[in-house]
Formats: C-alpha cells, structure tokens, sequence
C-alpha cells in the first residue's frame, strides 16, 4: 500500500464520525472528530509538519492549541513554536485571526457547505523563551509530544473531541512505543486507533533507530513494558541486573498500592546528551529522559534512580486521585495547583523510597539524600516570607528559576513536601508502635477501589485529613497548617523522633559527592552561601550569608581562590580549612567585565550535611526503608 493510500484510508476511516460529530451541534457543547496527521520525516532538522481534517458546523469557529498541560503546572503549550498555520475548505483557503487576548486560541469563520476543514502548520523544535521545546530529536530518536501538534475546535470538555492519529517516522527502520493502541503500519507509517484528546495527550510517543524493550511483568494481568531508546547501541546494552532492579520497583508499588489503575504502562526512557532531561506523568506511560549513560554507569544510575520511581508513583498520585481544581475539563481552563504538596511532594517522598526499597538506591543514599534536601531548606532565607502553600499556588512562575532561587523560593513543594510526609510517617509510626505507618495512607488513598483503566477521581484537602486520621487519629489539620500553611524559618525537623540528628562534617556523603559531581557544580551553601558551577559561575547566593554580605551576587565567576586560579571543589576546602585559622577567604571575582577580590570573613571550615545515629533509639527511618516486597 501507497503511503498516500495508506493515509487516504485512514480519512475515510474516521469520515463517518467526522460527519456526524460536529454539524449541527452548538460549539460550546459539541463533539468532534479529527483526523491528525503528523509528517515527521524533518523531525532531525527540527521541523514537524502537521495536517487536521475535520468536519465542524459552518459559521465562527475557535480552534484552540493546548495551554495548561497536565503535570506543568503552568500555562506552557509551546505556541511561539507553531508557523505556517493554513485554513481551507474544499481547497479554498480561509482567514483565521488570533485571539487578541488568548493567544492560543484562533478564529475562523466557516462558509456554509464548505465540507470538511484542512488545518496545516509546523512545528518548530528548538527553545523558545520561557517554553520547554527543544525536547524534540537528535539524529537518532524522536520524542513526541502530542500536544504540540494538535489544533482543535473548542470544547467544553476535551473528552468530547476525538482523535485519529497518524505518524510517519523519520525512516521505516524506526522503531516506536507509546500507549496508544496501534491500528495499522506500513513500513514508517503508522496509524493508531481513534482516542479523545484528553487521551492523546496523555499519551506521548517516543521513537528512535537504538531501540530495546524489556518486559516488567504483569500487574493483575496488566502488562508493564520499560522501552528505552539511545544514541548509540552502547547506551542500551543494560545488563540484567539494572533490569531486574526496574521489576523490582513494579513489586514494591504492588506491594504499596495493591490496585492499579491503567490496562497497560509503558516507561518511556530517552538516553541522551543532546536533550534536555525529561520526568513527566501519564496515565498509561511516563515520559522520562536522561542522560546517555543512565543505564550502563552505576553513578549515573545511583544520580537518576529515583526518575522512573517519581513518574510511575504519578499513576496513583497525581493520574487517578488529583486535587479537584487541577482537574481541569479542557487544556485551556486554568489550574488551580494549591495541592500540590501533595501531588508532588508525596510523590517526591515515594520516588526518592521506593527507589531505595527496589535496590536502585541503597538506605544510606536514601538516609544521604534525606540530610541534603532539610539541610538546604533549613537554609532558605526566602522562608522568613514565604510559606509553603505559596510555592505551590505560584507553581507557574517559579518553574526553573535559579538565580536568588533561594530567596524567592522555587518550587519547594516537591522538597519540602516530601519532608512534610516524611514527618507525618514517623509520627505515625511513633503514634502506632510501629504497627501503621503513611503506607497506609497512601494504600487507602492512592489504591482505593479495585484495578482500572485510566480513570481520574478528584479530592480535596478536608481527604487529605480525613485519610490521614482513618489510619492515625491526631489533629492533622493543625500538623499541615503548621507546616504548609504557616511561615516556618525553620522547618519542623522529622530526625530527632526517627532516632537521627542532622550534623555538618568537612567532607561530603559519598551520595552528595556523587551528585555534585554529576551537576558539576560546587557546593559552598553552608559555608559561604555560594552554589556555583564547577568553572565558577555563580548560580545562587544566600543573602543570609558571608557571600551574600560582602555583595556577591548570581552571575559572578570565581576566577581564583586564595590567589590561585580556581581548579575545583578541593581548592575551595582547602581555602576553607586554611580560614580556620583566622584567615579570611579570598575570591577573585569577575562580573560585567570587572575583576574584584572579595575577603570573606569566614572561619568554620567545609560543612556538609549528613545524619548521624543517635546511639540508644529506635531507628524508625530504618523501618520505613524497609522492602515491602521480596526482590
């Protein structure tokens, strides 16, 4: 078959749902069908050429591109990159005009008779300011996204427009995974079976020459499917014991929600060096990207193991419970994100856990880690002003903010919501003797009912407390107005009742050694209070701090240490060990083509975050990183 007459086919396939979908319905409670096609042969040169048909009534219509995306949590739809946007009907071109208050949304107003609308554009891969596009190809794979290529008529309700998708790959040699249900192929076409928009969206397509596929298991007869695509064949030759540790992660959530609600997943993982990082939610997949060597480098591995644990954890928290005002009806209705201490920050809590228990983490990277995230959040000057719910509710505009990140706050619902549940399961561990603990929350919650498909069920914060006091009954709505709701310069410390204490040390964790030097960065926030990247570009500056004190600022480069050019982390010790003496340290800085050495009055060494044992107490961290499930 032709490819022409294969995509011919495809159209007359959906014609008779195109014909009886949208004519004689208002647009504000229409149904609609539209056929998509999506001509990635360009893909490696950054170009996506899309084309719509659709029936729709005749007078004005509003096609609209999406705005809000589910697990954005910011009015992000890449429309800058959208060109070459056409209109027609039976071969005549229409006008369209943009909406001149809502960008994402253009009119046209349909003759009558005209027959079925053609709607053309490209999309452009590649950055555009303040949008995450340039997560698109590389010579070898394609990572597709379907809402940058959709273009549809308004509906109230994004379950209401259905979806015939077709794709050519760059080359038929291309292999491809996605959730969606494939209907035919023909050599690098490929065309899937109907779905609502709402549907597509939520399920991405990545596609790629270095290609492997690793069976999970099955999960109630549910298959699970690790579909991994590289650069180079070297970056996909996993050895069985990284894969085994992939299954293990299904057994501990089994173990941890019991249900599950899609009828098949699929972990979606790009490895590369040539795109940005990727970790985003669906209900049926998740979209995860990192770098080249994730899995045949046991340090790399160890950096990102938490990255497929997050996402899955996603299926319950966030896909199938989700707060009642993030679940919007359509992709441009506004979300409301004020929980999402708890759509992420217990995600965050049970990637980072579930990671340990399946072995892709050991307890003292996990104990490591947990010092890392309270130690930099106790030392977060942007607190003092600034409650927790706010970082949440501004979701929007903190996304990516690094320079003064620390004084503005970022996105600390992740972080900080994960100390929050860390706090609420010691307690209950506390309250219960050991015999309940936040699994059972989460359990109750999260893998309420029975198995499912992909189905949402929204909730409130009062759910949240009454979940909470099911298992443990205690005033939990004091414990997260406390914690969430109120200023706290100092977040409420969950160690001393899990048997821990947070203690400083000259010498980093192993952990954060090796995280530090996957970022390449150079750590100096509890001394200092500079982070930096390791040629010395200042990132972020406390402004409760030496360097913040002495007028140093995000953008300044550390040229020398001591008056001698700077050559990385152990230089910098030893210049902190050497002002123990008395001493002050000595930075030459250059910033807007000025050079400047600063003294810096500082005498109390390295300090890195660690947590120590206290001798003669239950180790109740300990019990929560526990296995649920045998490996």
């Amino acid at each position: 078959m032709s490819a022409d007459r294969f995509f011919a086919s495809l159209i007359l396939t959906a014609f008779p749902m195109l014909l009886v979908s949208g004519g004689t319905q208002a647009q504000t409670v229409a149904s609609y069908t539209v056929s998509l096609h999506v001509d990635a042969s360009h893909a490696v040169q950054g170009l996506l050429r899309v084309h719509e048909t659709m029936s729709v009534p005749p007078g004005p219509l509003t096609l609209v591109y999406p705005k809000w995306l589910p697990g954005e949590f910011a009015p992000n739809g890449p429309i800058p990159n959208v060109a070459d946007l056409a209109v027609s009907a039976g071969g005549k071109a229409l006008g369209w005009q943009r909406d001149p208050v809502d960008l994402y949304a253009f009119h046209v107003d349909v003759p009558p008779h005209a027959g079925p609308l053609d709607v053309n554009f490209t999309f452009l891969g590649g950055p555009a300011p303040g949008f995450d596009t340039a997560r698109l190809a590389t010579p070898n794979m394609l990572s597709l996204e379907w809402n940058k290529v959709t273009l549809t008529p308004f509906s109230q309700s994004s379950r209401n427009v259905t979806i015939v998708p077709s794709i050519r790959l760059p080359s038929p040699d291309w292999k491809f995974a996605t959730a969606l249900e494939m209907a035919m192929q023909h050599g690098a076409d490929v065309a899937f079976k109907p779905i609502t928009l709402n549907a597509l969206v939520d399920s991405p397509l990545d596609a790629g020459t270095n290609a492997r596929t690793f069976a999970m298991g099955t999960w109630d007869g549910a298959p699970l499917t690790l579909a991994t695509f590289a650069d180079t064949p070297e970056e996909i030759a996993v050895d069985h014991k990284t894969v085994a540790k992939f299954r293990n992660l299904v057994a501990q959530m089994h173990a941890l929600y019991r249900n599950r609600h899609f009828n098949h997943y699929t972990f979606l993982l790009t490895l590369t060096d040539q795109m940005p990082g990727e970790g985003l939610e669906h209900h049926q997949s998740s979209d995860n990207g990192s770098s080249g060597d994730m899995l045949t480098d046991p340090a790399a591995l160890t950096a990102n193991a938490d990255l497929l644990a997050h996402e899955f954890n996603h299926s319950w928290d966030g896909k199938y419970r989700r707060a009642a005002d993030n679940a919007t009806p359509n992709f441009q209705v506004p979300e409301i994100d004020d929980l999402l201490w708890v759509y992420e920050g217990m995600t965050q809590f049970y990637g980072e856990l579930q990671a340990e228990r399946a072995g892709l983490r050991t307890e003292q990277q996990w104990l490591d880690g947990l010092a890392s995230t309270y130690a930099y959040l106790d030392h977060e000057p942007g607190r003092t002003d600034d409650p927790l719910i706010d970082t949440a509710v501004a979701s929007s505009i903190r996304r990516g903010i690094r320079p003064w990140s620390a004084e503005r706050r970022s996105q600390d619902y992740y972080t900080e919501g994960e100390m929050t549940w860390l706090d609420a399961d010691v307690l209950i561990h506390n309250l219960s003797h050991g015999t309940r603990s936040l699994d059972d929350v989460a359990r109750a919650f999260f893998g309420a009912g029975h198995d499912t498909g992909p189905i949402t069920v929204t909730y409130t914060r009062d759910d949240i407390i009454a979940a909470l006091n099911a298992v443990q009954p205690y005033d939990w709505k004091r414990f997260l107005d406390e914690r969430v709701y109120s200023l706290a310069p100092h977040p409420p410390n969950p160690f001393a009742q899990a048997g821990y204490r947070l203690v400083f040390r000259a010498t980093p964790s192993a952990f954060a050694h090796l995280v530090a030097g996957r970022r390449k960065s150079l750590d100096m926030w509890y001394s200092l209070g500079i982070n930096a990247t390791k040629d010395g570009t200042i990132v972020d500056v406390s402004t409760d701090s030496p360097a913040g004190r002495a007028g140093i600022g995000p953008g300044m480069k550390i040229a020398a240490v001591d008056d001698r050019e700077l050559t990385g982390q152990e230089q910098i010790d030893a210049a902190l060990r050497s002002a123990e003496s008395g001493a002050p340290v000595r930075l030459l800085l250059v910033g807007g083509g000025v050079y400047r050495t600063v003294a810096l009055d500082y005498h109390g060494g390295p300090r890195y975050p660690q947590l120590e044992r206290i001798p003669a107490t239950q180790d109740v961290l300990g019990a929560i990183a526990k296995p649920l499930a045998a490996p």
